[in-house]
């Protein structure tokens, strides 16, 4: 895997980055295409969010971007875990984009149906590689315990998994959430890895530093067709480096 890191000051730093990055494919985005951009859940995210709703109005075409999900905890839009929820009260809500460019996952239906929808939309809505969709840029965050998307160190058969969309169960809270494998998170043309805070610096350091310990980590096995992942972190994610 080639690592490209970028290290910044702190997380509005590193929101920054990727906010100009997003900006950036989108005008590289012809004018009859979408940007496709598959999103995560969690607090660096959310900062995201909210300043591309606040700063980033006018300067990026959002009629442009489509939103998709990387994973989605199996409960109400409306509940306060819910990835979609956090997306819409941060950004969403402010209706920059238009709402038949956002394709969640519904976390409150039946997750197996839902698993099986969603693989059915995202054939239907995206251009495909060997079997799997291809997103132009996703979107990624870190555990620390290593997990990213939905995919926990105690299962890492859901890198590789056949399906495109899976099930998946939080092994610490025992909650079903619909997670892309890592088979379609490989296939984007772009993958960035948001990470943020001390308490993920000894995990990020062995992914970086390629130590044996990282195949541990289902973070440490995503990066593009051509072995490509971003890591955007700030300075105390870093603070091992």
């Amino acid at each position: 895997m080639q690592i490209n890191l970028q290290i910044f000051e702190n997380t509005v730093a590193t929101s920054r980055a990727v906010a100009e990055l997003i900006k950036e494919k989108e005008k590289a985005t012809p004018s009859d295409k979408f940007l496709n951009l598959a999103v995560s859940g969690g607090t660096t995210p959310r900062m995201l969010f909210e300043m591309l709703g606040n700063e980033y109005e006018t300067s990026i075409n959002w009629k442009k971007v489509r939103f998709f999900w990387v994973d989605e905890r199996c409960v109400e839009p409306t509940d306060a875990e819910s990835n979609f929820g956090m997306t819409y009260d941060a950004f969403l809500q402010k209706t920059l984009v238009p709402g038949e460019n956002i394709y969640r996952m519904r976390g409150e239906e039946i997750p197996e149906f839902e698993a099986e929808r969603y693989r059915a939309l995202l054939r239907g809505e995206l251009p495909a590689l060997v079997g799997y969709p291809v997103f132009d840029l996703v979107l990624l965050g870190m555990g620390n315990d290593g997990h990213t998307a939905s995919i926990f160190p105690n299962d890492l058969s859901l890198i590789d998994s056949e399906l495109s969309v899976a099930v998946n169960v939080n092994p610490y809270t025992q909650q079903k959430r619909i997670t892309l494998t890592g088979n379609t998170i490989n296939n984007a043309h772009q993958i960035v890895f948001m990470i943020t805070g001390e308490n993920k610096s000894k995990i990020l350091k062995e992914i970086i530093q390629k130590k044996p310990t990282a195949t541990n980590y289902p973070a440490a096995h995503i990066s593009t067709v051509k072995g490509n992942a971003d890591f955007f972190v700030d300075k105390t994610a870093a603070s091992l480096l």
